[in-house]
């Protein structure tokens, strides 16, 4: 699963070693963040039991840019709705359970 996009920065080289080696890493954390005001974490994917499986580096517009593919066996997805005040209403959460074969 391609799970990430980013410009090439101090981790690429963490990140390829990890790929290479096979690596396994017990927790993965993504977050997205609003844009501008107080800082609002909308939306977070929780990862374990991760291997990189791939890492392609690229160009685009200039910039050295790499795409990451992750597998895992868990995989936990909150969504937390902005309220009108830009604080938080209650989240959302979706659970896969690949491992164990189970979806919450």
């Amino acid at each position: 699963m391609r799970i990430s996009q980013q410009e090439t920065d101090y981790a690429s080289p963490t990140l390829a070693a990890f790929c290479f080696q096979g690596k396994h890493i017990s927790e993965v954390k993504l977050s997205m963040r609003k844009a501008g005001g107080l800082p609002f974490t909308f939306y977070r994917i929780t990862i374990s039991d991760v291997v990189i499986t791939k890492v392609l580096p690229s160009a685009d517009g200039g910039y050295a840019i790499e795409a990451i593919g992750l597998s895992f066996s868990r995989m936990k997805q909150e969504y937390v709705p902005q309220n009108r005040h830009g604080g938080g209403m209650g989240a959302v959460t979706g659970l896969i359970d690949i491992r164990n074969n189970e979806i919450a």
